[in-house]
Order: C-alpha cells, then sequence, then structure tokens
C-alpha cells in the first residue's frame, strides 16, 4: 500500500522560505544570494527537473533583497507554467549563457554589493570559475562571501511539511526492509538484495532510492561501497542503510537482522544498543550542543564493558541532521559546539561490532522540548532473525 502522498513545496512554503532568508541575509548584510547546488536551487524554488544530471546547462537561483521572491536562471527547454510563484529567467545556451543570464540580472547592484554563494561549512554548491569571475571582475567588483551558515541556519530547522515528508520516507524504507526478509536466501547477494529492496521501496511510493548499501558479514566492512556479489551464509548478520527519497526528504536510517538463530548474547547486545540509542534521543533537547549529545552517549554506553569481549567499533560521531541530503548538520560528536534547536530532525545512530556481528539501529527524530518525537518506527525490541 502506498504510502500518504506529501506535496512537494510550493507555493506558500517557498515564499516563507524565501523571506526567512532575507531577514537572516540582512542580519549577514548580503545584498543577494546565488544558488548553484540542487537542494538550495529546490529548497528556495521549489522547482524541480531531472537535468541536473548534466552540467551542461546550469541552474541557478538568485534571491535579491530589493526584489520580491526568487528568481530561477533555467535553460528555455526548461520553461513551465506550474511555477508561478517564481520569476523564470530564460537563456538558450549553455554556461556561458547561464552567466549572462545572471549578469543582466545582476547587473544593476552597485559596484561592490555583497553576494553570497552557496560553498562553505557541509556545502560545496555547483558553481564554476566562470561564475566567480563574473562576480568578482570589473565593472562589478562585488564582494563574494560563502553564505553556508546564512543558509544552514534556516534549513536545519524544518517545517511541518519537511516532518511529513521525512515521515513518510523513514515510513517506505522500515516496510520494505521488513518485508523484503521474505526475500533472503542463503546465496543471494548483497547485489540481489538491494535490488529487490528498491523495487519494494519504489513499489511503496519512493520517488527515489539514493542510499541503499547492503552488507552480509559479521563486520569489519566498508559500509559506503556499492553492493557486491558477496553471498548470504549462515550466521551473516544483515545490515542495510536506507536513503528513501520522498518529496523532498530522504529517510537515512538503518536496520539489522540475522541471518539463523541468535544466540543469547547476541540478542543481550542487540537490546543494549537499542536502549542507549532511545535513551540517547530521549536525552536531547534544545540548547544543549552536539559535544553534550557525545557525552551523554558516552554516559549510557559506559554501563557496559565491552573492551574484552571483541572488535569494538564506535564511529567517530553517534548522531547527525538531516533533510533534503543525507547527512546535515549538526554533529553529534566531541567537541562539537552546533547548538540543537527545536524542531531540527535528528538521527542517532551508535553502532558496535562484537560478538560476531554488526549492531546498529538509526532512529530519526524531531528536537522538541519535551523529548523526541520519532519519525521512523522504532526498531523491533528484539533482534530479527531470518530462517532459512
Amino acid at each position: 500500500m502506498l504510502v500518504e502522498n506529501p506535496i512537494w513545496p510550493a507555493g506558500a512554503e517557498v515564499s516563507t522560505r524565501v523571506e526567512r532568508l532575507k531577514e537572516n541575509m540582512a542580519n549577514a548584510s548580503l545584498d543577494a544570494m546565488v544558488f548553484t547546488a540542487q537542494h538550495n536551487f529546490e529548497y528556495y524554488s521549489g522547482f524541480r527537473s531531472l537535468f541536473w544530471l548534466s552540467d551542461t546547462r546550469p541552474f541557478l537561483a538568485i534571491v535579491r533583497r530589493d526584489k520580491p521572491g526568487v528568481s530561477i536562471l533555467v535553460n528555455r527547454g526548461e520553461e513551465g507554467d506550474n511555477y508561478s510563484h517564481v520569476h523564470v529567467v530564460p537563456y538558450d545556451g549553455f554556461t556561458d549563457a547561464a552567466i549572462d543570464a545572471a549578469a543582466d540580472f545582476l547587473s544593476d547592484l552597485p559596484t561592490g554589493s555583497a553576494i553570497g554563494l552557496d560553498y562553505g561549512l557541509d556545502m560545496n554548491g555547483r558553481g564554476s570559475v566562470a561564475l566567480l569571475n563574473f562576480l568578482q571582475e570589473a565593472p562589478r567588483h562585488f564582494r563574494v562571501t560563502d553564505a553556508a551558515e546564512v543558509i544552514w541556519q534556516q534549513r536545519m530547522v524544518k517545517s511541518e511539511h519537511e516532518f511529513q515528508a521525512k515521515r513518510a520516507a523513514c515510513k517506505i524504507a522500515t516496510d520494505a526492509f521488513f518485508a523484503g526478509l521474505a526475500d533472503v536466501r542463503f546465496g543471494i547477494s548483497e547485489y540481489e538484495l538491494g535490488q529487490l529492496l528498491k523495487r519494494r521501496m519504489a513499489a511503496l511510493g519512493a520517488d527515489s532510492v539514493d542510499w541503499l548499501p547492503v552488507r552480509f558479514g559479521t563486520g569489519g566492512m566498508n559500509y559506503a561501497a556499492p553492493n557486491s556479489d558477496r553471498k548470504l551464509v549462515k550466521n551473516d548478520f544483515i545490515w542495510v542503510d536506507m536513503g528513501v527519497r520522498r518529496g523532498d526528504q530522504i529517510s537515512d536510517l538503518n536496520r539489522i537482522a540475522k541471518a539463523g538463530n541468535a544466540t543469547q548474547e547476541q540478542e543481550y547486545i542487540y537490546a543494549f544498543v537499542r536502549d542507549v540509542t532511545l535513551r540517547l534521543a530521549e536525552g536531547i533537547r534544545p540548547g544543549i550542543t552536539g559535544d553534550d549529545a557525545f557525552s551523554l552517549f558516552k554516559k549510557l554506553w559506559s554501563a557496559h564493558d565491552f573492551s574484552k569481549k571483541g572488535k569494538l567499533a564506535i564511529a567517530g560521531r553517534v548522531g547527525h541532521g538531516s533533510g533534503m541530503s543525507l547527512t546535515e548538520p549538526p554533529s553529534l560528536m566531541l567537541g562539537s559546539t552546533e547548538v540543537i534547536l527545536e524542531n531540527m530532525v535528528l538521527h542517532v545512530e551508535p553502532k558496535i561490532e562484537i560478538a560476531s556481528g554488526v549492531f546498529q539501529l538509526e532512529e530519526v527524530f524531531r528536537v522538541t522540548k519535551n523529548g523526541p518525537e520519532f519519525l521512523s518506527e522504532i526498531a523491533p525490541a528484539k533482534l530479527p532473525t531470518v530462517e532459512l
């Protein structure tokens, strides 16, 4: 059964985002912002296209404090009549034509105006040297700065629309995983199971599946590599991390299962990791830092000494934010001074490789002053097993 269809952000949602951006631009003394990365372009315009697969016809979104709304510069073939909330500036040609269109649009700004680009911390943009040269050279001599901080202070705090879409993406992911355990058999490869899971996710309403590493084994694996031809054998753990996109949000959560019966020790460790994960989420409140959250994790984790039990593998951070991107600020890690705010979306994912198994249960939640509002269905209390 398809999940409820969350609308793509349009009219009112996009207008609210742009007006908030202009307030932040004023505080940062920016006269205009130029967006080149897909997620930023879509976040502030609501305009979608499949042509992001090509670099030959760049998309630019420009917000000027002295002009209403947002303007998008797109190749003429991208024009349509479904975007009345944005000002569409078409151009004919390729990168040089896009730069010329930006020049025309910005030409009446005073010399030396401050222009922000979507470059900076956790943000690389999709621009070019030609764009930078255009902004910085005569006769404009615009003052160009990275504006990642201005963008992130807005994108990190989510709207009701984003919570709805995130919840839908998480539901597709977990429903597909547990239904997909019926496809598991000895001899199936990581690649084959990944393809079967993608089909299930598409049938449940996924717009795309951008991230789906599947791993069989007991630990020590490259968890970000493409799915391989490795075959499932008895007593393997099945580890799957799921980046299902629904609307403008992506899920990013993982689940595990055991191929064959679980030992008593494995069931205990699973329960311990699950308990730490949930208690970590429950201990996070607006106002604490990423370092505070990591300190809470260490306190919870120290309740059991695994040092003599085997290999211990804990990621450098135990959680992060997300939204349109798979991972976004803040980071829940040692030394992080990033402040956690109400209505952020956070992921917590403590992990251990021990007792011939991989134990990790990533959960997704909305930060509220009263505790977490889980957007993912919480992992089952008992380690799932597949009887083969």
